[in-house]
């Protein structure tokens, strides 16, 4: 099974893919583009690319959080709406998890910190040392969530 994992932000959106319950593929697609909406576009493009590459069976993807700035949540909303339309484009299955959770899934603590997600994930997913940045390492989190969910 293949199931990639999102975390859309705007100036940093993290992608895990997790094959087969072992091997992983990961990364953080940054736009330098200053408009939003061009970053939405350059976002899309480049997950559009690694689904045409990649053809994964399930996407799962962080749901929205509340945010103190009501801007920047219509923005990733704006993102996430996106990504959404992409999928249901391709007829990919979508699955959504919120922070709790995606904290609970991996750590068995829906209270988890970042630091503690990061943990589990470079011990059970990642395996070596290489360093990721934390959106990769959440996207893991949200694809490892689903794959415990789909077993």
């Amino acid at each position: 099974m293949k199931i990639l994992g999102l975390d859309p932000g705007l100036t940093a959106t993290g992608y895990g893919l997790i094959f087969d319950h072992k091997k992983v593929l990961f990364g953080t697609i940054r736009p330098r583009e200053k408009d939003y909406l061009k970053k939405i576009y350059f976002i899309c493009q480049h997950i559009k690319s690694i689904i045409r590459k990649y053809k994964p069976e399930i996407v799962s993807l962080e749901k929205a959080f509340f945010q103190k700035n009501v801007v920047s949540l219509i923005k990733i909303s704006e993102l996430r709406g996106a990504i959404i339309y992409i999928l249901l484009q391709d007829g990919i299955p979508l699955v959504e998890y919120t922070p709790a959770q995606i904290k609970l899934a991996t750590t068995g603590n829906g209270r988890a910190s970042k630091r503690q997600v990061r943990f589990i994930m470079e011990k059970t997913i990642i395996k070596n040392k290489t360093r990721i940045s934390h959106h990769a390492i959440d996207a893991l989190a949200i694809a490892y969530t689903a794959l415990r969910k789909f077993k």
